[in-house]
């Protein structure tokens, strides 16, 4: 009995493997197969014969299909694992996909040359978009609408609702973000200390910017000969033609978001479809450049008349010519960091002699003792209805060319695409590298990302960030506010209602009196 059991165990063992050899042999082509074997066990006076007949059908051969991915060289630390990534996903779907990356370098306006290529029919099948751009990509056709797909993406819901809201335009999502910012109030801790200002500080409300300003500015001689430096502002904010979009970015809407309920904080309104024209947030918010530039003289015009006043902002902060700067995230790091643009000069005579990351470990410890950041807050916290604490968000996303959509195989690989790339691992650990808040609320369980405590502080401002109204005549409506905020720093218009009156008449020229609402202003 023992010995028939050991016999039938063999036999079992030889048909799997032979059965096994079969299917990699016929592997190519589908076939029937009878299989007979005969085994005798050791020892033992019987011999068992089997014979098994089995169909051994050939894998599905892999779809061969070429998808390409348009994306910025700045963010190839983010593409270039996801890809990776990608092409294992591709195979396990049955496709053998061949990536070609058109990858746009340093040095080239990304998203002018993206413009160009989804214009002349060139784009990538998946590409890299200004966030700013999507809805004028969208109403000129060129890209493909995500809705379907992200309504059965649980990760969907892990983004922030203001990076779901920023890549959504007349009801339809247009991309995933995968690269954002948000913007603070940068100020000087040593500066503040000479005051009498706390080191830790968090204004609740406009009124007390303005008066931590005022305080700086009775201190102006004491900080000047302590920090040795022939001119002192308490405070800078963008304003003007030199700096671009930077101009309402940085500036314009971290007041404007903040100076009423919604949905009278915007420059549209989006239920009626129109521009606004005049509202209590566009009037509080002149008023306040108005407060800084001209009433009480808190901020330098010159500073913003630079050729370079990107440049020049860097240069006064890190100097200690500037104590409050509204800026965004990218500067401790880019702009005032150990490798930064204007790095503090007390931080780098303090670790004078150190290389490597000793010398970093002394330099950012240093920084943050000179460098704090606070949130903006609404005109009056939160007392009126508007918004207790403001940011600003830009950034880029990831979206499927229309043309792609024709192809259905291309279609389907290229949200694939986009789901590894907007993975909570791909952008945690791409954030971490660069700094960046990341547009998922979930990448802080990412072990890199918080490791760093300058990216863990700032991570809850996505949370609270908003956006601009970055609709197609937005970049007209974006140079009216950069004029008439020029006009206020060089003395032109010292007063509210003027600066009001002329960014109403402006608008209009350039939107239409028919496409603007104007709303009641409460002084």
């Amino acid at each position: 009995m023992v010995a028939r059991t050991t016999v039938i165990l063999a036999v079992l063992i030889v048909i799997i493997i032979i059965l096994a050899g079969v299917a990699a042999y016929f592997a190519a082509t589908p076939r029937v197969v009878t299989v007979t074997k005969t085994v005798t066990a050791p020892g033992a006076a019987t011999t068992v014969t089997v014979t098994k007949t089995v169909t051994v059908t050939a894998p599905p051969k892999l779809k061969k299909v070429t998808l390409s991915i348009e994306y910025c060289e700045p963010h190839k630390d983010l593409f270039k694992p996801a890809i990776e990534l990608f092409k294992t996903r591709a195979r396990e779907l049955g496709y053998d996909v061949e990536v070609r990356e058109i990858m746009i370098p340093y040095g080239v306006d990304c998203a002018a040359r993206g413009t160009e290529d989804l214009a002349a029919g060139t784009a990538g099948d998946v590409i890299d978009v200004d966030s700013f751009m999507i809805a004028s990509y969208a109403e000129a056709g060129y890209l493909y609408p995500l809705n379907d797909f992200v309504a059965t993406w649980p990760d969907w819901e892990k983004f922030a609702p203001a990076m779901r809201k920023i890549v959504t335009f007349k009801g339809k999502v247009w991309g995933v973000m995968i690269d954002t910012d948000v913007r603070m109030i940068w100020y000087r801790k040593d500066i503040f200390k000479l005051a009498g200002l706390p080191e830790d500080w968090q204004p609740k409300t406009w009124d007390d910017i303005i008066k931590a300003a005022l305080k700086l500015k009775e201190n102006e001689d004491k900080i000047k000969k302590a920090l040795g430096i022939d001119e002192f502002y308490p405070i800078m904010i963008p304003a003007g033609l030199k700096w671009g979009e930077a101009t309402p970015c940085q500036g314009f809407w971290m007041l404007l978001v903040g100076a009423d309920k919604e949905p009278y904080n915007r420059l549209y309104d989006y239920s009626k479809g129109k521009w606004i024209c005049k509202s209590t947030a566009l009037w509080r918010s002149f008023k306040f450049y108005i407060d800084v530039y001209v009433t009480h003289k808190l901020g330098s015009p010159e500073y913003n008349l630079a050729a370079d006043p990107w440049a020049v902002h860097r240069k006064t902060f890190s100097e200690g010519k500037v104590a409050m700067d509204l800026g965004g995230s990218w500067e401790f790091y880019e702009g005032w960091g150990p490798n930064g643009i204007a790095p503090l000069k007390v931080c780098q005579d303090q670790c004078a002699g150190k290389t490597g990351e000793e010398y970093k470990k002394c330099y950012l410890d240093c920084e943050y003792k000179h460098i704090g950041w606070a949130k903006m807050p609404g005109y009056k916290g939160g007392a009126e209805g508007e918004r207790k604490f403001v940011t600003i968000s830009g950034g880029w996303a990831v979206a499927i060319n229309a043309k792609a959509a024709s192809d259905p195989d291309k279609l389907k690989l290229a949200w694939e695409f986009i789901k590894i790339a907007g993975s909570r691992d791909i952008i945690a650990k791409y954030a971490a590298k660069f700094a960046k808040p990341a547009p998922r609320v979930d990448a802080i369980e990412v072990p890199e990302y918080a490791a760093d405590p300058y990216i863990k502080a700032i991570s809850p401002y996505i949370e609270f960030t908003d956006y601009r109204d970055a609709l197609p005549a937005y970049p007209k409506v974006s140079k009216i506010i950069q004029e008439v905020t020029q006009l206020i720093i060089l003395g032109k218009i010292t007063d509210p209602d003027t600066a009001l009156e002329e960014y109403c008449k402006r608008l209009k020229e350039v939107v239409g009196a028919e496409n603007v609402v104007e709303y009641p202003v409460r002084k």
